[in-house]
């Protein structure tokens, strides 16, 4: 009998549900400790993130912006011949980087890592045990990682149309002549882009008055300028109410203050964000609290149930891979380690919209720091001034730092530029130690490199502090 088989009665030390980013990195680790591990994955080992998500969406990004310098090639004194998308050959790009990334079979990598994966779904029956397909299986711990799944949106006809969502964008047939997007945050705008840039005519429709609404409204509107010169359609505060199909296309009407508006593309997708998959768990019958925000957990990640765990988006704490990894960290020492279980720390979490610009953030916004009662600094630093910009003529942009006026401490960071979500970990290692602005006016930064944008914008507030 195999170490990664268990016994003959499927008993484990650890059982995992869910193959995807938190799950497949703590069963990896367990079972290097020589644990007997089990992996239940339903899908596809790597799970949205790698299959779907952020690594075959960020490869079209790259395309999208390959193709986009391609044609604006004149304005460098280039001259390139026609740039067209070749979406077959694009997909077989995109299928080759997430190839790439898994190392090959993902299935046949766990179980070489002495891993037992079991390709079913797994469903809670009690505190220590689990049911995959017909097998019962039996652990002291277990840990939940099922991750997130799409909301759909509430539209009368929607589902007799026939939608996408970004889930089956990254893997199409075909490229559609034309693209409505329901949704205003990150997925949608990335898309948005996307396939403007591969030539689709879109239309981006979302019910806030703002696309991104949780970011700072001065680098939303920087974007959405953006998203408008190349040609998306952008309609905000519009609440989409019915669709249906008429002369070959597909049509969505909506209201927004009283004005009626309908849309018509070829294709429709869906981007009205991803909730926690807490459906068909089990998680009455082992005791583990949760409501539609997620599974309830404490500081060490342990459920209610004190045999069982959680990490990943199933949480519903900063749904980010990111965040998953640092979970998975957590539990990698908290499931086995002798001394005392570790606490997550999430008071400092970056994250980035990828479009081009980039839109980072760490901390609050201006207006989230004055209501929460901070006497605020605040200062910008357009990049249109700034000589690494300007050589690259790629102007748009700016940065933006939000200051406690009492301690001078950081209290939000916020970049839309070129590769933004790298120059985001500065502010955010400043913000973890606690450390004033000045401690980003007083590091030399490189010349010329947009970096300085930082040091300027914090020089701002020193000057006024």
């Amino acid at each position: 009998m195999r170490r990664e088989d268990g016994d003959a009665a499927g008993n484990f030390d650890l059982i995992v549900i869910g193959g995807g980013s938190a799950g497949s990195s703590i069963a990896a680790h367990a079972a290097q400790r020589g644990a007997r591990v089990a992996m239940i994955e339903q899908w596809k080992v790597g799970g949205t993130c790698l299959n779907t998500g952020c690594d075959p969406t960020k490869t079209m990004v790259r395309a999208a912006e390959v193709l986009h310098l391609a044609r604006e090639a004149g304005r460098f004194g280039l001259t390139v011949g026609e740039a067209a998308a070749d979406w077959p050959a694009l997909m077989r790009h995109v299928d080759g980087v997430i190839d790439t990334i898994r190392g090959g079979d993902g299935d046949a990598n766990v179980r070489a890592g002495g891993v037992a994966l079991f390709k079913d779904h797994g469903r809670l029956r009690s505190p220590t045990e689990v049911s995959v397909g017909r097998r019962r299986l039996v652990a002291e711990r277990i840990v939940l990682a099922t991750g997130a799944v799409n909301t759909t949106a509430p539209v009368d006809g929607l589902a007799e149309v026939g939608y996408i969502t970004n889930d089956d964008a990254v893997a199409l047939p075909r490229q559609p002549c034309s693209l409505a997007i329901i949704g205003a945050g990150p997925v949608a705008v990335e898309f948005a882009q996307i396939f403007a840039r591969l030539g689709t005519e879109v239309t981006l429709l979302g019910s806030p008055t703002l696309v991104l609404p949780k970011e700072e409204p001065q680098l939303v509107d920087a974007l959405t300028a953006v998203l408008r010169r190349e040609g998306v359609r952008v309609e905000t505060g519009l609440r989409i109410t019915r669709a249906w199909s008429a002369d070959g296309q597909k049509w969505l009407a909506g209201d927004r203050e009283g004005e009626a508006i309908e849309v018509a593309a070829e294709e429709v997708m869906v981007a009205t964000g991803r909730s926690p998959n807490v459906a068909d768990l089990g998680l009455e019958e082992a005791g583990v609290a949760y409501s539609e925000r997620g599974v309830e957990i404490d500081a060490t990640l342990r459920t209610t149930a004190p045999t069982i765990w959680a990490a990943g988006d199933v949480t519903g704490i900063y749904p980010f891979t990111h965040v998953a990894s640092y979970q998975s960290q957590l539990l990698q020492h908290n499931l086995f380690a002798d001394d005392a279980p570790r606490k997550a720390d999430y008071r400092v979490v970056p994250w980035v919209t990828f479009t081009d610009p980039e839109l980072a953030r760490v901390g609050l916004t201006e207006s989230e720091a004055r209501a929460g009662g901070y006497d605020v600094l605040s200062a910008s630093q357009p990049f249109e001034a700034m000589p690494r910009a300007i050589t690259e003529g790629a102007c748009d942009g700016l940065v933006k730092l939000v200051v406690d006026r009492a301690s001078m401490q950081v209290l939000g960071g916020h970049i839309l530029s070129t590769r933004a979500g790298e120059l985001i970990g500065e502010i955010a290692l400043v913000m973890r130690h606690r450390l004033p602005v000045s401690a980003l006016s007083d590091t030399i930064h490189p010349y010329p490199t947009r970096s300085e944008a930082l040091f300027w914008a914090a020089r701002s507030i020193g000057d006024r502090g």
